[in-house]
């Protein structure tokens, strides 16, 4: 094939995460992660295990912004995935960046 295909093995994205309060309101926590990239008979292989199992494989680090990101360990990746407001956040945030869809003013 003579097309050229540009592949990143990873990507720091940014992450929106909808925190319920009191009243019926949200209040937003953003940080960024950086996912792993991964090929859709991969994706397909661990959703089927479920979405915890997925983002386990996908995330490989986490932090308040762009600049600051860490490594993130089994302990601290069953911290962040056990609450479900920051797992949706996370699995939306990946199928974003991994559907091309640009986030604006992050």
């Amino acid at each position: 094939m003579k097309l050229k295909i540009i592949s990143k093995e990873s990507v720091v994205w940014p992450v929106t995460v909808n925190i319920p309060a009191d009243g019926g309101s949200n209040e937003k926590h953003s940080f960024y992660a950086r996912f792993k990239r991964m090929k859709e008979y991969e994706f397909d292989r661990y959703a089927q295990k479920g979405q915890t199992q997925l983002l386990r494989k996908l995330i490989l680090a986490v932090g308040e912004t762009d600049k600051d990101l860490e490594e993130v360990d089994d302990e601290d990746l069953q911290e962040l995935l056990s609450d479900t407001n920051y797992r949706v956040g996370l699995y939306n945030a990946y199928l974003r960046m991994d559907a091309g869809v640009e986030e604006k003013n992050s």
